[in-house]
């Protein structure tokens, strides 16, 4: 079968992809711009898309679960999608576009952040993790990569529903990890994922975002860095709201 030339100057729906935006082991996602004066969505939005030697079965299926799952999660901290398409044998996720994520915003603006902004993102990712969990969404990949924002740093927004499951007693997954840093010692070791899961990796992000800007971490986010980490997930939070009541606590 020969392989689909998806790249920058591929048209698709009336828009352009332009530059690449990252690249993964299953995806790549570009900036695209629409030729038509009224777009069906925004002018400017990024169009994620299935690599062509990850079109079997299961890596479809995956693709097109995870634009359903972000479709129906709609809150100002999650990166909007609007629609799936295919398109000459190759699938697409149309979505919002920000920026950058948030790990090469930090590399490439420091001068931008400040302790006070810093923890603004996270109480935004915070509420935004929570919603996830409070639509029975496992997101199985919180790290600062997957975390969006717009270089004013007033939007910030989780993405990348890749390896998301349905939090329900039945469900059945195949146990693969996220980001290894950022992977519960209960993933690595080959359980199931939990909503305590990601409130291990959200401890992790929040330590790495510190450790990245070099700012003092505050006692409250110590203690929340250190509950949510620990080894055995009954003795971490049990839900993204216990935390997001020690941030309003704190007084962001």
């Amino acid at each position: 079968m020969e392989e689909i030339k998806v790249r920058t100057g591929y048209k698709i729906e009336n828009y352009i992809l332009e530059e690449m935006l990252g690249a993964g082991g299953f995806s790549t996602v570009y900036k695209a711009r629409s030729i038509d004066p009224q777009p069906e969505y925004d002018p400017v939005i990024a169009i994620k898309v299935l690599h062509p030697r990850r079109l079997d079965r299961y890596q479809i299926r995956r693709f097109i679960r995870e634009a359903k799952i972000a479709k129906k999660l709609i809150h100002p901290n999650i990166v909007k999608v609007y629609d799936f398409k295919k398109d000459e044998g190759a699938f697409f996720i149309f979505m919002e576009f920000l920026d950058a994520d948030l790990l090469k915003c930090i590399h490439t603006r420091r001068e931008i952040f400040s302790p006070s902004i810093l923890e603004e993102i996270i109480l935004k990712s915070a509420k935004g993790l929570s919603f996830i969990h409070q639509n029975r969404i496992i997101h199985k990949d919180f790290n600062p990569s997957n975390i969006l924002v717009n270089f004013s740093l007033e939007k910030v927004k989780i993405t990348d529903f890749g390896l998301s499951v349905k939090n329900t007693f039945f469900y059945k997954e195949k146990r693969e990890g996220g980001t290894l840093d950022y992977t519960a010692p209960e993933i690595i070791k080959g359980r199931k994922a939990s909503i305590r899961s990601d409130i291990y990796s959200f401890g992790k992000t929040v330590e790495k975002l510190y450790n990245e800007l070099n700012f003092p971490i505050p006692d409250t986010f110590r203690y929340i860095i250190n509950i949510s980490t620990r080894e055995n997930p009954d003795e971490r939070f049990s839900n993204m709201e216990e935390i997001i009541y020690m941030f309003e606590d704190y007084e962001i």
